[in-house]
């Protein structure tokens, strides 16, 4: 987590610059916590997987940060009236590919060596068990879970049995990063303080070859 806080530090204004102009959409994700995934990720990954698109903006987000690598974008409800919003920002992004369907099933399906996953939907265990497929088959590099804050379950599953996991609510990187969400209006009560519990908090499970991840996602299927 040292070098995320570097590098943090580093290239917050670079990261400022590269995504002005991006509205942002209340109770999507947080530019700080895109800041986040793109410390963690800019150096592997050869694509961007993604589930659970909603209005698009952490889709907008990846596109900017990532231009070099194609988008995959999966959102489950085609007739939700969100899917419009998200086709209509995201129709000048080349690099975007919008799917529908049951991102639990497209996804371990199309998953290949290097590729980086955002899980923003669904949520709780669900994405914790999905995470854990994914990283099983030994295909992606990374897997980036939103929505685990400090005290929920899945947090204190992560924190028991996957201890390396990184987070962007590490109050290290929150005390730099914070700054990006100035225009995000105000966070719900218990989010805005840096210090403890920042934001809605993104993990980073980076795939590591000695970690069990089936025993593990066996381990999550007693949470449902």
């Amino acid at each position: 987590m040292a070098g995320v806080v570097r590098a943090a530090a580093a290239e917050l204004d670079a990261f400022r610059a590269r995504v002005d102009g991006v509205p942002y959409e209340r109770k999507g994700i947080l530019y700080s916590e895109i800041f986040f995934l793109y410390l963690c990720a800019k150096a592997a990954g050869q694509r961007i997987l993604e589930s659970g698109r909603a209005r698009g903006q952490s889709t907008a987000l990846l596109a900017l940060c990532f231009p070099q690598l194609a988008i995959v974008s999966v959102e489950h409800d085609a007739d939700s009236p969100d899917a419009a919003v998200a086709a209509a920002r995201l129709r000048g992004f080349r690099n975007v590919e919008l799917r529908f369907g049951d991102a639990a099933r497209i996804l371990p399906a199309i998953a290949q060596p290097g590729d980086i996953a955002l899980i923003d939907g669904p949520k709780g265990f669900r994405a914790v068990r999905l995470a854990l497929r994914l990283l099983a088959r030994g295909r992606v590099a990374m897997v980036f879970l939103h929505d685990v804050g400090p005290g929920s379950p899945e947090r204190e599953f992560l924190e028991r049995r996957l201890p390396a996991t990184l987070y962007s609510d590490d109050p290290r990187f929150a005390e730099v990063a914070h700054r990006l969400d100035g225009a995000a209006g105000e966070l719900p009560a218990g989010h805005g303080d840096w210090r403890s519990g920042y934001g809605y908090s993104l993990a980073c499970l980076a795939h590591q070859a000695d970690i069990p991840y089936r025993r593990l996602w066996l381990a999550a299927l007693l949470h449902s």
